[in-house]
């Protein structure tokens, strides 16, 4: 039985294909609880939600970094898978995402009101000033959350290594296998039965959210000046989690 997990991610990387991914583990059930945001408010509250899991259970959600929620987590027992995508991808399909399935989100009114896709990326790129609300730029929002990686007990995935290829497929759910099991590993011949079970639990047409996904659709949307715009604000992260060796991408 493994230990509880939180399966925490940046929005649009592919949160429902790995809950999928996850159910296929032994033993392993996702619960109803969802964590958002993490700011010290919310620490109690979530805390009050992670006491409620027990072993083989895990919950999703999308938490930024702080030292103060890592101690929680630790404290509590709960290990964490933390899902990353390449940023350019991301801000294509939140777009999508916020004009399209999500009528709740505080952007939704105001990016329906632009001309164009190209100036609602443009608006999701460079942040957004909505009264007193003040949506961050996308390199400043991404920052908030990439704290986990390399952090002690995270487990550290991202989307194109969990759709580029069926082996670097394989070889990510055998990471993360190894990670939920905690060491406690089956026999090889069940270890191989239980990431086929992985596998074969992945179903796009399940998810409400799901539009294409697929890796670099960036390109086919991104103009110059929305790549400048990305580039600006947000370019040093696409070389730091290793999409890029320098800022001359085109």
């Amino acid at each position: 039985m493994t230990m509880p997990v939180f399966l925490n991610s940046v929005p649009k990387s592919g949160t429902h294909l790995l809950k999928q991914i996850m159910s296929g583990i032994p033993g392993m059930q996702l619960k109803p609880y969802e964590f958002y945001e993490g700011y010290p408010q919310d620490l109690a509250l979530h805390e009050a939600g992670f006491t409620q899991l027990k072993d083989g259970d895990f919950a999703a959600g999308h938490v930024y970094y702080s030292p103060e929620y890592a101690a929680m987590l630790k404290r509590n027992r709960i290990k964490q898978v933390f899902l990353t995508r390449d940023l350019r991808d991301i801000v294509v399909s939140y777009v999508y995402f916020i004009v399209g399935p999500y009528p709740d989100h505080p952007l939704r009114e105001y990016l329906l009101l632009l001309d164009s896709r190209k100036e609602q990326f443009l608006a999701l790129i460079r942040g957004v000033q909505l009264g007193k609300f003040r949506y961050p730029d996308i390199g400043t929002w991404y920052g908030q959350f990439r704290g986990w990686i390399g952090q002690d007990d995270v487990c550290w995935l991202t989307f194109e290594r969990l759709t580029a290829s069926e082996a670097a497929r394989r070889q990510a759910l055998d990471r993360l296998l190894r990670y939920a099991l905690n060491g406690r590993l089956p026999p090889a011949s069940q270890l191989e039965a239980a990431l086929d079970e992985m596998e074969r639990r992945i179903d796009p047409s399940t998810s409400l959210t799901y539009r294409k996904g697929v890796s670099g659709e960036w390109r086919h949307e991104f103009d110059d000046e929305v790549k400048a715009a990305f580039k600006q604000v947000a370019g040093p992260w696409l070389i730091v989690d290793g999409y890029e060796k320098d800022d001359q991408w085109q």
